[in-house]
């Protein structure tokens, strides 16, 4: 047996180079990680090299290698974005590499493709290489080119058809759509988020829905090339161009559609996209012509199999789909599409599939085929299929980092994209003034009023979640860069919340008491950042705001948590004017400290004791913030601002022991929608240095950012425009109450507050470390938990 196996590992060496053979030189033992890293060795090696070839070649983009001649496109080409992307995902990988010159300047040559409207393709060749590029370098210019290309792509959609023409009107086709077209639709999502022109994701989900309806056979493939007619909009022609036949399953078109709407689902929500995604993937899975190394043949229906080509192409767009697809999917399916990719991955890693550095004309990968019908590019290198398998590399490689080596730049890289993501909506509109004309209402309670305050929900919730972060202020890192961006928007949209001019002049009156809570919120975001947004607004806006922070001293609070909101606008009256109410300062301080404290740090909501996060949403973080005004202005004693220190502090270590070793924490109490703004205290505390001794910084941030990822790893939590849904993990609006709304939703920025911590204090630099029940379910000795007695 062991001179068998000799044997055989001596055919594949001999032999690496013919597909049929993959799965005899792949070892299925060796770790993933290894794999990974190879692949992304080889990918680095090679493509710089390549990039080094063509450097001095102007305009010129790689596109493949045949006959030992390496064959080259200029911007025109659908490809000619793939190459750049390549280079964008290398320097993502490693940042110390001198990527980032050449992505920079093969990127330069495709955006004369911004203009182009007769193609569909400008997903692939603007998004893969300018969308790459701004999300890694924040570069505003990238975005202009995005958005021009966007125009330009949305002069192909037609209302009739309602969808985005691929290829110009021909003898054989009157309205040619290729299920190719999928892919481009990332785009347009992308430029919806970033300039809130809902235009663009309102064309992605038509097309995405007419090619649901027309593009799928009973069995779930689907065709390549659907023909519609112009007149009635209906499909006369359902075809193929690159397959083998009209009824055949070409094999990169089902990998189109598999990637195309598990982006679909991701970027909207919408169940219908994940389930469409989810067939395709079992019908290519369970395929039976499917060969055992999962590297499909070029078409699945190829007269010619066994001995029909492969199209290493095809199982690079698969593969990184099936990974997203399987953190997407939260059925027991999820391991499956993994399980599946990391075959396809180790196959395209082996000797079979992967190029020796220097060979395959610098290109990665090796046996794909373009265009078997037409003859071209067969058994050649491709370079989308090099972009998409060093995508799917890097989207595994994430998911393989165990969280003891996860490094506090990337927890915070990750918190940022989660607070301006759901920050976004409601500051980009406010700042453009389209707030009220865009923000939606959802709520069980159908109150006139309720709708007219939402706006103020949302704002004053958002800024107080975001306004530490803005107080870093603006420097020459990406990071900083992009909080000038945010800071800008907010500047603006404070001067439109109470300009009496702007369509988005919001309420602060008594015709309904909520706008005392929502001033309240946003007075403390104020509080927060006294230089990058209280010292950025000019003195006619610093007025009109203070006019209506006043206004909400008409709105008698109840005798519950509401006398903090009236302390809190009252403490940043005194802050920036020195003047203040003192009665409805005071009132509910004393009310708290004095009659309504239970012990153990928590407080009465009033006279009762609630089982609720209200000591979290709202008690203890205001308390805090107003005593620490009132000592700097000399109006209360070190003492009692000590005292409420020491009992935040204490409340701060319960919540942390609140969170199970999953990242979950029970849920219990009203205002359980506010998802992680129930942890507003704890980040507070740490925004402060107000932490226990026995609790490192690090160890609270290990801990909020899984929770933080599992509680919005669902897509469904946002709506197709961005919008946060009710719901707790996901859209689930019977777990609200009547006074909730959309814009109340955004309280779940508090818990970002330790983003205004530097990115160099320990908090971010700590080493991960397990929090107190991930540790004690272990076995691990954490010591015991005392209460505090008599504060």
């Amino acid at each position: 047996m062991k001179y068998f196996k000799s044997f055989i590992s001596t055919l594949g060496i001999l032999f690496f180079s013919c597909p049929s053979l993959c799965a005899l030189n792949t070892d299925s033992n060796e770790p993933i990680s290894t794999v990974i890293n190879r692949g992304l060795d080889v990918s680095t090696r090679q493509s710089i090299l390549l990039a080094e070839k063509l450097e001095n070649e102007e305009g010129r983009l790689p596109r493949s290698f045949e006959n030992d001649k390496l064959l080259t496109s200029d911007f025109r080409s659908w490809i000619s974005g793939f190459f750049p992307g390549v280079l964008w995902y290398l320097y993502e990988n490693n940042p110390q590499l001198n990527m980032k010159k050449y992505a920079e300047l093969y990127t330069a040559r495709v955006e004369p493709a911004k203009n182009m409207t007769s193609t569909h393709d400008l997903g692939f060749m603007l998004y893969c290489s300018f969308g790459n590029g701004y999300r890694l370098t924040g570069n505003k210019e990238y975005l202009k080119v995005l958005e021009t290309g966007a125009w330009s792509l949305a002069s192909r959609y037609d209302n009739k058809t309602r969808a985005i023409k691929s290829w110009n009107s021909n003898a054989k086709w009157q309205y040619p759509v290729i299920i190719d077209n999928m892919m481009n639709l990332e785009f347009l999502s992308f430029i919806t988020k970033e300039t809130n022109e809902e235009r663009f994701l309102d064309i992605a989900n038509k097309h995405a829905q007419t090619t649901l309806v027309n593009h799928f056979r009973a069995d779930n493939s689907c065709y390549h090339v659907i023909s519609y007619d112009t007149i009635t909009g209906r499909p006369h022609a359902k075809q193929t161009h690159q397959g083998y036949a009209d009824e055949s399953a070409w094999a990169r078109g089902q990998a189109w559609a598999l990637y195309g709407y598990t982006m679909m689902y991701r970027e909207t929500g919408r169940p219908e996209y994940l389930t469409q995604a989810r067939k395709v993937a079992f019908f290519i899975l369970n395929h039976p012509n499917l060969p055992t190394d999962k590297v499909p043949y070029w078409d699945f229906n190829a007269p010619d199999i066994p001995n029909a080509p492969r199209d290493a192409s095809a199982a690079a767009v698969m593969a990184s789909a099936l990974i997203e697809l399987s953190q997407l999917d939260k059925s027991k399916d999820s391991f499956k599409w993994l399980q599946f990719a990391e075959e396809q991955i180790r196959s395209l890693s082996s000797p079979a599939y992967l190029a020796e550095v220097g060979t395959n004309g610098n290109f990665i990968l090796k046996h794909s085929v373009g265009n078997l019908n037409k003859k071209s590019e067969v058994d050649t290198p491709l370079t989308y299929a090099d972009y998409y398998y060093v995508e799917a590399l890097l989207r595994l490689k994430k998911l393989q980092i165990p969280p003891v080596l996860l490094k506090g730049s990337e927890d915070r890289a990750y918190w940022v994209q989660t607070l301006t993501k759901i920050a976004h909506p409601i500051l980009a509109n406010l700042s453009q003034g389209t707030l009220k004309k865009n923000m939606p209402f959802e709520s069980l309670s159908e109150n006139q009023f309720r709708k007219d305050v939402s706006y103020l929900e949302a704002v004053g919730r958002t800024i107080c979640g975001i306004a530490p972060w803005l107080e870093l202020g603006t420097d020459n890192t990406e990071e900083g860069k992009l909080r000038s961006k945010y800071i800008e928007m907010t500047i603006q949209g404070l001067k439109n919340v109470v300009n009496p001019q702007s369509p988005d002049y919001l309420v602060f009156d008594n015709r309904i008491s909520q706008p005392l809570v929502d001033a309240a919120f946003l007075a403390e975001g104020l509080l927060r950042a006294p230089q990058q947004l209280w010292g950025n607004l000019d003195v006619v806006t610093q007025s009109r705001v203070i006019t209506e922070l006043k206004r909400t001293r008409s709105i008698k609070p109840n005798e519950t948590n509401w006398l903090l909101f009236a302390s809190t606008v009252e403490a940043a009256l005194l802050e920036f004017t020195s003047e203040c109410d003192s009665t409805r300062l005071h009132y509910g301080v004393n009310r708290f400290l004095d009659e309504w404290y239970k012990g153990d740090a928590w407080y009465g909501d009033g006279k009762e004791l609630h089982l609720d996060y209200y000591n979290s949403l709202v008690i203890h973080p205001m308390l805090t913030d107003v005593l620490t005004v009132l000592q700097k202005h000399g109006m209360t004693s070190s003492k009692r601002l000590n005292q409420q220190l020491l009992r935040h502090k204490r409340f701060a270590e319960e919540l942390e022991r609140f969170i199970s070793p999953e990242a979950s924490f029970p849920v219990i109490g009203r205002s359980i929608v506010y998802r992680t703004g129930v942890f507003h205290a704890l980040s507070q505390a740490a925004l402060i240095d107000n932490l226990p001794e026995k609790l490192a910084g690090s160890q609270i941030r290990s801990a909020l950012t899984a929770v933080i990822k599992r509680q919005f790893a669902d897509a469904s939590n946002f709506d197709t425009n961005g919008w946060l849904r009710i719901g707790f993990t996901s859209s689930q609006i019977n777990m609200s109450e009547e006074y909730i709304n959309t814009g109340s939703l955004y309280l779940c920025t508090a818990v970002m507050l330790p983003l205004g911590l530097p990115a160099g204090h320990p908090f971010w630099t700590g080493p991960y470390m397990e929090w107190t029940n991930a540790k004690a379910w272990k076995g691990i000795d954490v010591g015991c938990d005392k209460a505090l007695r008599g504060k």
